[in-house]
């Protein structure tokens, strides 16, 4: 250890104790959970906890397919064509990021289902339908979910596939038109082999997202793993099968983080620095620019416009019944102490992290142990630090100091922290890879070591990256549920765990001011992080 240090220094070891603390301990405790009698076999699984495998399964094609599909398309006519609508559209493609999985649900849920105003309006032109069934099929459904999970998490693989169009495969779809490519052709043949690092990208961060959901799928009776773990553990105290199914869930992400590892180099983001302009666009005309307009604005339009809308009329007539309570507002400033807190942690950890990376060399696999935070769901690292969280807790209460975890909201600071570390990481590496290693060189040569180096020559460097970085993990953690209310301490409420409560009682219409505060926060960090993309 010691001739580490010499060799590396203190960024190392400070990058080492950092990863060490907020993901390779949680790993050790579910792996002790594991460990405890009747969980020794993973695979000794229920016929309801195998529903639930399947269930997931099928949820996370459904996800990837709509993703996909959507993503990469409407991403191709933005970035390639010109048509009317398509500077707003081209950036309210971003907007369904803002709505949580758990509030898309709940209003998808009181807008079209069968008491519901849409239903209501269909009656109300064409009369009951024939037999006396719904005009719209039952959104409390598997296929439900996919459609409602499909729409909110489509700006995952939209956003880097119409940075890639527009930046990276600038020359090669220029060429192709200039030897006559055109239309659907230059699409199949040129667009889907360009977008396939993105699309595969982008769509593993979706089917992360799925996976981690909980309230959406509780709601639209999904049996899916978190929620079936959540039950086993919370309402059951059964942490012996919670724990095998937790292990069963890491196995499928690390199935899921290694598809085509080249997707998630910084390959593409090294192309894209060379090539910043974007490309000429071809004018559509006609029924060719309706159908592109059309097609854009509906993921828009159900993903966010109509359930933003819904929202705030609820929300008006809410507040036309009842004032703005201090509850309301003690939830607001908590949800946002909470995002900037966690946002100012996974920022100046992850900075730790790539410059380390950076100034050591050889040790490529410090991001790699970040991301896995990210990759696991959240009732799995909320099951997986209870070990932990009770060790040092117990530590603590043997010295004759008060808990540090237990009963404060430091548990959940933990969580997201460690949740969200490998987008901080993530993006400070893309940002420092933008900077030549020349430079590096230069600094030592006139006498710069290695803390100076960070100080003066990367911390500079690292900022954009950094602020886009906090963006990103300000808007998950403003819409983070399955943590935040799991590990809250008592009389902690959040906008998130407001909404999912009276949602969870019945009364989604006494949440709804709680549930627009959290789309209007989260819309406008998305739309300055589309101005940065």
């Amino acid at each position: 250890m010691t001739s580490l240090l010499r060799r590396h220094g203190i960024l190392l070891a400070a990058a080492g104790l950092v990863l060490a603390a907020l993901v390779v301990a949680p790993g050790l405790g579910l792996l002790s959970r594991m460990a405890q009698p009747g969980a020794a076999n993973p695979f000794a699984l229920s016929p309801t906890q195998m529903h639930a495998v399947k269930e997931t399964f099928q949820l996370l094609l459904g996800v990837a397919l709509v993703t996909g599909i959507l993503g990469v398309s409407t991403a191709w006519l933005v970035s390639v064509h010109e048509f009317p609508g398509r500077r707003w559209l081209e950036i309210g493609l971003v907007l369904p990021l803002a709505f949580p999985t758990y509030l898309a649900a709940y209003v998808a849920v009181d807008l079209f289902d069968f008491f519901g105003p849409v239903q209501g309006m269909l009656r109300a032109l064409f009369g009951p339908r024939p037999g006396g069934g719904p005009w719209l099929p039952d959104l409390r459904s598997l296929p439900g979910a996919v459609a409602i999970l499909g729409l909110v998490l489509l700006p995952y693989v939209y956003i880097p596939c119409r940075i890639l169009f527009s930046r990276t495969g600038r020359n090669v779809i220029e060429a192709a038109r200039l030897l006559g490519a055109s239309g659907a052709g230059l699409f199949f043949r040129i667009g889907l082999p360009i977008a396939k690092p993105a699309v595969l990208a982008g769509g593993v961060l979706a089917l992360l997202e799925a996976l981690n959901d909980l309230g959406a799928v509780e709601y639209l009776g999904v049996s899916s793993l978190s929620a079936v773990i959540r039950d086993l553990s919370i309402n059951r105290n059964d942490m012996a099968g919670a724990a095998r199914l937790a292990g069963l869930m890491v196995l499928l992400v690390a199935a899921l983080l290694m598809i085509d590892p080249r997707a998630r180099t910084g390959e593409s983001q090294r192309q894209a620095k060379d090539h910043t302009t974007e490309p000429r666009r071809v004018p559509l005309a006609g029924l060719a620019a309706l159908a592109a307009t059309l097609f854009c604005a509906l993921p828009v339009l159900f993903g966010f416009a109509l359930p933003a809308l819904h929202l705030g009329g609820r929300a008006l007539a809410y507040l036309g019944a009842q004032r703005m309570d201090s509850e309301l507002l003690a939830a607001l400033a908590s949800t946002l102490a909470l995002g900037l807190a966690v946002s100012l942690i996974v920022v100046a950890t992850g900075a730790i992290i790539a410059i380390a990376q950076r100034t050591s060399g050889g040790f490529s696999r410090l991001g790699t142990i970040a991301m896995l935070g990210y990759a696991t769901p959240a009732t799995v690292l909320v099951l997986a630090m209870m070990p932990v969280i009770g060790l040092i807790d117990g530590g603590v209460a043997r010295l004759g100091l008060p808990f540090l975890f237990i009963g404060s909201s430091a548990a959940m600071l933990y969580a997201l922290a460690a949740r969200f570390l490998g987008i901080g990481t993530t993006q400070a590496n893309l940002a420092l890879a933008r900077l030549p290693t020349n430079v590096d060189a230069v600094a030592r040569i006139h006498g710069l070591g290695d803390m100076a180096l960070a100080w003066r020559i990367h911390r500079p460097a690292i900022a954009p990256g950094l602020k886009l970085g906090a963006l990103l993990v300000f808007i998950d953690t403003v819409k983070e549920l399955p943590a935040t209310l799991l590990l809250r301490p008592l009389n902690f409420e959040t906008l998130a765990t407001r909404a999912y409560s009276k949602a969870s009682a019945g009364l989604f219409e006494h949440g709804a001011v709680d549930s627009l505060l959290i789309v209007a926060i989260s819309a406008m960090a998305a739309l300055l992080l589309s101005r940065r993309t």
